[in-house]
């Protein structure tokens, strides 16, 4: 007991010698105090204090039942890594506004360890393009291959300080309480630094005027995509107020009467005679397939919820969740059209009109635009609903490329894809220019990637010759 009195004495002065010294210690970082929105950013901010490497190792949850791993995955590993470099750089939360085409050059299989590499090229007044590139490393062999390339852009946003607006709280902000804010300017030091920030405002500009672009009838893309919108919203409502459906049933579901009688109770086991109908397979045989399908036979829709983990700390969607949403109806609508296996060739630039939110609704739909021998052209839309006021918009649009390959991951051919309606034929006419456009985007950026790596065009060329 009298030890425990001496101890606590002592703790009592030693107490009061610190706090008649505590004017000694260094003042608090103010700055660290105040909220997010109402620090002090710095006017400019070095490359390299944007860096972000995430190393990403691939599951089976991640990929197909052949172990390939799904594009929209990727695309969300590519959208996490350049928010994260974006918010480094803003200080404030970004979302996405906009993501270029991305083509991939090298499939990606589980157990694979996949690098991603990103940081923020240029900043203008509240938007960043942030450039990411994505390897892939066997585990085994160490040996890297490159997947793709992305460039995206992101803006910054704050929450609205308004403390007028009804339910208004400063820790859960929402749609209406955002604005844009002002990012730092990007120093660039190295020789690759400069080159990556000019080249930037080129792209800038491409993108802008691809906004922009009217056709000879001085008709925008996205006018004659509405259009589109419109006809695939009408097939919604139609397959939603039919009752009848074409599935099979299978023969656990079926009567007794519709098996076999005298052949013994193991013969008419059903699940005997169930097992037997699962093992005549295909055996490596695709089903026969016609020349040609239309166009609204391969129409599918995606509805899914946003939730919280779908969401940053704004509660606005991701938009590599967006994009995974959409590459799901893209493969459903590829599939039934081909009937083949298919992996993910590229994703055309996409443009962010408007965000959704927590709580949203989101609605995706697509539909075969055309087909180039073993290729599909997929044309994916965005609606959203807000379920408290019920209002509904549209959020974006692309078009995904899907190969379709066969056992031995060779491609194979696929029906041609035949436009029934107005809205399908305008669609697929511009298909041939867009095919057009990504063949000379991935034909730039072979040629890049292999004049910055000799070594792999000397294999490229042996191999060539060899062939």
């Amino acid at each position: 007991m009298i030890f425990g009195r001496i101890s606590a004495w002592l703790a009592s002065i030693i107490n009061r010698i610190f706090r008649t010294n505590i004017g000694l210690l260094p003042p608090p970082d103010q700055n660290a105090k105040q909220p997010m929105w109402e620090r002090t950013v710095p006017n400019t901010k070095e490359v390299y204090m944007s860096r972000v490497t995430m190393t990403e190792v691939v599951l089976p949850s991640h990929a197909d039942t052949r172990g390939f791993v799904y594009g929209g995955v990727v695309l969300g590993w590519i959208d996490l890594a350049a928010g994260i470099s974006a918010k480094k750089h803003a200080i404030h939360p970004c979302v996405t506004r906009s993501v270029d085409a991305v083509h991939f050059m090298h499939p990606i299989l589980v157990g694979d360890f996949v690098i991603i590499r990103a940081n923020v090229n240029r900043a203008w007044n509240t938007s960043m393009e942030v450039g990411v590139r994505v390897e892939t490393e066997n585990p085994l062999t160490g040996k890297r291959k490159y997947c793709c390339h992305a460039y995206l852009t992101f803006v910054a946003l704050t929450p609205k300080n308004n403390t007028q607006i009804p339910g208004y709280s400063s820790r859960s902000p929402s749609r209406y309480q955002n604005v844009k804010v002002k990012v730092p300017r990007i120093v660039s030091s190295t020789s690759i630094e400069k080159q990556r920030y000019e080249l930037a405002e080129e792209r800038r500009q491409a993108r802008l005027a691809h906004f922009l672009h009217e056709d000879e009838k001085g008709d925008r893309e996205q006018n004659k995509l509405a259009q589109v919108r419109e006809l695939m919203k009408t097939w919604s409502e139609n397959s939603n107020t039919e009752t009848k459906s074409n599935a099979e049933i299978p023969p656990l579901l079926q009567e007794a009467e519709v098996y076999e009688e005298g052949g013994g109770e193991e013969n008419n086991d059903p699940a005997k005679l169930f097992l037997n109908r699962r093992r005549s397979t295909l055996k490596g045989i695709f089903p026969n397939q016609p020349e040609q399908k239309f166009i609204s036979e391969s129409f599918a829709e995606v509805v899914e919820n946003v939730l919280p983990q779908h969401a940053n700390t704004l509660q606005i969607t991701f938009g590599g969740q967006i994009m995974r949403w959409m590459e799901q109806s893209a493969l459903v609508s590829a599939a039934r059209h081909s009937r083949r296996f298919l992996l993910m060739a590229s994703i055309d630039s996409l443009q962010f009109i408007r965000p959704t939110c927590v709580g949203d609704c989101v609605t995706v739909r697509s539909i075969v635009s055309c087909t180039f021998h073993s290729s599909l052209e997929v044309y994916c839309s965005v609606e959203a609903e807000n379920l408290i006021t019920g209002e509904r918009f549209f959020t974006n649009d692309g078009f995904f490329t899907m190969v379709a390959v066969d056992f031995e991951n060779s491609p194979t051919l696929v029906p041609r894809a035949i436009p029934d309606d107005e809205q399908e034929k305008e669609l697929f006419a511009g298909a041939e220019l867009r095919r057009k456009r990504r063949l000379g985007q991935r034909r730039e950026l072979i040629q890049k990637e292999l004049s910055a790596h000799p070594e792999e065009f000397e294999q490229f060329k042996n191999k060539s010759e060899q062939i």
